[in-house]
């Protein structure tokens, strides 16, 4: 299961969109457990991704979260509350399709060179 949680300014409009993507994404087949939470309590999780906001994602908001090793994607201008929760579903599915594919890259790597990371 993958943790995705929801980041906007005020926390209303991140209630909705989790509410929402967590119905597009188990209608899609994905297993995630998405939940809202303000910026501030983020911490680093395994099988965990941050969408941001794009009003909130300052490049300091930005910065601090990938200095604290948490993975994050900026969510489109248009997706605002429960709207463009589509748009928010194919941008963090993508953003997981491209982290595998650079995994396996990575190990598909190491081992054509003898090493196991």
């Amino acid at each position: 299961m993958v943790k995705i949680v929801v980041v906007c300014a005020a926390g209303a409009s991140s209630t909705f969109l989790a509410r929402r993507l967590s119905l597009l994404a188990s209608d899609a087949g994905f297993d995630w457990d998405v939940t809202p939470s303000p910026a501030e309590s983020l911490v680093a999780g395994p099988h965990q991704v941050v969408a941001v906001s794009s009003h909130v994602a300052t490049d300091a908001l930005c910065e601090s979260l990938s200095d604290r090793g948490i993975r994050f994607v900026v969510l489109a201008d248009g997706v605002t509350g429960g709207f463009g929760a589509e748009t928010a579903l194919a941008a963090i599915s993508q953003f997981l399709e491209s982290e595998t594919v650079q995994t396996n890259s990575i190990a598909e790597f190491a081992s054509s060179k003898g090493s196991t990371s």
